[in-house]
């Protein structure tokens, strides 16, 4: 019992150093890059992104700043589809920085990614727990994008929920959905207990601005996901599902909520069994091929359409032929 009591004195006491060390450093890291940092980020690059700002208007009469970074659209580059990212929590913008280095990528699209409200340098530390005001403020980007001759949009966890309100608000712009360890259904991720002990006023000053943002976007999922669930069957654009079968964190039980609810769109899913909530750091290269699948798949549809209309036409020329040879 002596023996128990000691083991389980020191295990206690290795959870609290781990727990406070791990506030302690979140003071310091807060998951983002400088305007400057990025530009050192892709330095020497081929194609390189530029990091914009706009200004948007909340509820509250104060503007909101959201800054995004793009690859350059050019002239001879009219034509090519764009691909926004979406990151979950905590994160950044720079979450996506490995994609902005793949010319793969580079070379078939145009890529964008943003910080959301409250993360990077969108107003760092200024939550916004609505998943509905989310979307509005980023509404901006779908505008500037929506000329494009495709739009895809990829969210990655909490991304996921913001990208699918995105594409309930606009289904004649975006064309395709990625969701890539996606929260979408309320209540299909695991909250841990000190998620609610750290919200209250004794530790909440203690928790760095990074971690409390993220604490209160996941205590407040559920209900910001709720109030979406009418509006999913205005998703009409195309889906594709990646997450991991082993993901504790985001459930994998949201992958069948979609396909419940997504009575619009065509879904395909990829479900990878030895994967947790890792897929964008550990299966990049996996995901970025389905991105260029995606974008061959789309070209070749694209290349196949006017020959079915030449085809067509010749149908129709010759019917109407036909009918006026006839006697």
């Amino acid at each position: 019992m002596r023996r128990f009591l000691l083991v389980l004195r020191w295990s206690l006491l290795l959870l609290f150093i781990l727990a406070a060390g791990t506030v302690i450093t979140a003071w310091f890291v807060d998951f983002r890059q400088t305007d400057q940092e990025l530009v050192e980020e892709f330095k020497g690059q081929r194609i390189q992104p530029t990091v914009h700002r706009y200004q948007v208007k909340d509820g509250s009469g104060q503007p909101r700043t959201i800054r995004f970074m793009e690859t350059p659209a050019l002239a001879v580059d009219s034509a090519l589809p764009v691909v926004l990212f979406v990151h979950g929590a905590p994160s950044s913008l720079s979450f996506f920085n490995e994609f902005f280095k793949d010319t793969n990528l580079l070379n078939r699209a145009q890529l964008v990614a943003v910080d959301r409200p409250g993360y990077g340098y969108s107003d760092f530390g200024r939550v916004e727990t609505s998943i509905v005001k989310q979307a509005e403020f980023l509404q901006p980007l779908i505008d500037r994008y929506k000329k494009a001759p495709y739009l895809m949009v990829v969210g990655s966890s909490y991304g996921g929920s913001v990208s699918a309100r995105l594409a309930m608000n606009n289904p004649e712009a975006v064309n395709h959905v990625v969701f890539v360890s996606s929260a979408l259904g309320p209540g299909l991720e695991r909250t841990y207990p000190i998620s609610h002990w750290v919200d209250t006023p004794l530790l909440r000053w203690g928790i760095p601005p990074l971690l409390r943002l993220a604490n209160d976007e996941k205590l407040a999922h559920r209900q910001a996901l709720e109030s979406i669930l009418p509006d999913w069957p205005k998703i009409e654009a195309n889906i594709t599902m990646l997450h991991g079968q082993r993901d504790e964190l985001v459930y994998p039980t949201n992958v069948s909520f979609a396909q419940q609810h997504l009575v619009n769109a065509q879904v395909k899913q990829f479900l990878l069994p030895e994967n947790r909530h890792d897929i964008v750091f550990n299966k990049r290269e996996y995901m970025t091929d389905i991105l260029l699948d995606i974008l061959t798949s789309r070209k070749l549809q694209q290349e196949a359409k006017p020959k079915e209309m030449a085809l067509e036409g010749k149908k129709a020329a010759k019917g109407l032929y036909s009918s006026v040879l006839i006697p």
